[in-house]
């Protein structure tokens, strides 16, 4: 089945924090992909958090990522888990985004099939058909 096809994904969203929410907003209604950045290590951080992972200052901000990413390890689920995913199998990619923190998303099989460890990746928005956004990965 294709991403823009599937119901009921929002029921399967996390419960978004106020640190999360710029993230969430952002990914919804914009469809960009946003990490967070400490202004004054200049560190990197995915997941969110109230406070950099470095150095602990509570100075962090969030920047847009480029969408350029690399594959660093990707699954292809048999089973299905979740109704939403019925339609086994569904492959899922860890990608490391250019800005360097690691996200994952789904991977069309054929390319999940096809690409390669360390294969450079672009992010692509999905909405799915109830309006909720996802990340996916193809290749460059």
């Amino acid at each position: 089945m294709q991403e823009n096809l599937r119901e009921n994904i929002a029921g399967l969203m996390p419960e978004v924090t106020e640190f999360e929410k710029p993230f969430w907003d952002c990914l919804q209604n914009k469809k960009v992909l946003m990490v967070q950045k400490c202004d004054d290590c200049d560190h990197i951080q995915f997941p969110s958090s109230p406070v950099c992972s470095k150095c602990l200052s509570g100075a962090v901000s969030w920047i847009p990522c480029s969408g350029k990413s690399k594959l660093w390890s990707k699954v292809t689920f048999h089973k299905k888990y979740l109704e939403q995913y019925s339609d086994v199998p569904y492959s899922v990619a860890l990608a490391k985004l250019e800005e360097g923190p690691m996200v994952t998303g789904r991977i069309t099989n054929e390319n999940a099939t096809a690409a390669q460890f360390d294969a450079p990746l672009l992010i692509r928005y999905i909405e799915t058909a109830d309006g909720t956004v996802l990340v996916e990965f193809v290749p460059e």
